[in-house]
């Protein structure tokens, strides 16, 4: 979930892809603000959560490893982690201040009070920007490990970021830096197949028509009947069976994803969809203040049917944000999503 490539200099799937999973990503905090508010029962909110969170994260970790070689080899490793790194710290410091500041206004009629206080501890994110900082270690790791060089230097690295996965699978650690270990691996493996290899394998009609069903069957079976452990969350509570489901149920909801994405890519869909995901790091961004102002706007309207909540959060926490970044874009504000003029020529 990072700033994309110019769509001539990418595989359509890739975007379709990021489209997929950043609605799921939207979906997945309306369904647990609405379960927080008490708006939706519990046990359809964990349904739906397992589903979403056993591919969304992990689907997102994939895609952004397939541009890490280029990038480094473009702009060299020391270049591709200066701005890399300086633009990620920028986008959560700006957005722990932005969001920070919009709930602690919000207090008096959101799911949970926050103070200033609050805001001000940085190393503690708010809300989905740990994904920042993770994106910034992972980063750092790709770009020093390099396995795309290597058949032997990517079985070694791959096979050390399979074992943390393993050992970290579910966890939620509080502090930056901390959380969505897990995820190294599917970056990983996005950084060895990298753009070139996931486009030749996009265009195999057999391979992708396999991974849709296949993936999709298992990854509904997973989800739906039994009770696995996801990639970020439940740590508390998982055993040696949940976590071993967690990561089948992961690994086939990921290629589903992909899959069902490279389908979509061949027919008129793939436009629209494409458009989200090539907007995927805004609406990341900014989805979360307007997807809890719409359930806070339809309970104080009366609204309580939970369907609506979630169609009405969903929808406006893509839309919104999508149209703020065109906005932010003709007014010149490029700091809003992206690095400012100064400091993006310092980082350069």
């Amino acid at each position: 979930m990072e700033s994309v490539a110019p769509t001539s200099a990418r595989d359509q799937s890739v975007d379709v892809a990021r489209g997929v999973a950043i609605v799921a990503i939207v979906l997945g905090h309306v369904e647990r603000g609405l379960a927080s508010a008490s708006l939706l029962p519990l046990e359809t909110a964990l349904g739906i959560d397992r589903l979403l969170y056993l591919f969304h994260l992990a689907t997102f970790a994939y895609l952004s490893g397939l541009f890490v070689k280029r990038a480094v080899e473009r702009d060299g490793t020391r270049q591709m982690l200066t701005r890399r790194v300086t633009l990620f710290v920028w986008l959560y410091l700006l957005w722990t201040v932005i969001q920070g500041t919009v709930r602690v206004a919000a207090s008096s009629v959101a799911n949970t009070p926050v103070t200033v206080g609050d805001v001000a501890r940085a190393w503690i994110p708010e809300g989905q920007l740990w994904f920042l900082p993770w994106l910034i270690g992972v980063t750092v790791v790709a770009a020093t490990t390099q396995p795309w060089r290597s058949r032997a230097r990517a079985a070694v690295v791959l096979g050390l970021a399979g074992l943390l996965a393993v050992a970290v699978w579910g966890f939620d650690p509080l502090y930056a830096f901390t959380r969505g270990w897990a995820l190294l691996f599917p970056y990983l493996i996005g950084c060895v197949v990298t753009q070139s290899g996931h486009a030749a394998l996009a265009r195999r009609r057999g391979v992708v028509v396999a991974g849709a069903v296949v993936g999709t069957t298992v990854w509904l079976w997973v989800g739906l009947a039994s009770v696995p452990t996801t990639p970020t969350t439940g740590g508390g509570s998982r055993t040696v069976d949940s976590v071993l489901l967690g990561v089948l149920g992961c690994g086939a909801g990921t290629v589903a994803t992909l899959a069902v994405a490279a389908l979509l890519a061949r027919t008129p869909v793939a436009g629209p969809v494409a458009l989200v995901g090539r907007r995927s790091l805004e609406i990341f961004l900014a989805h979360i203040v307007v997807a809890s102002g719409t359930r806070i706007v339809l309970v104080q309207l009366g609204v309580a049917d939970p369907w609506v909540h979630l169609v009405a959060g969903t929808t406006l926490g893509v839309v919104v944000p999508v149209v703020l970044a065109v906005g932010a874009e003709r007014l010149g504000w490029t700091w809003l999503f992206g690095l400012p003029r100064r400091l993006d020529r310092a980082a350069a």
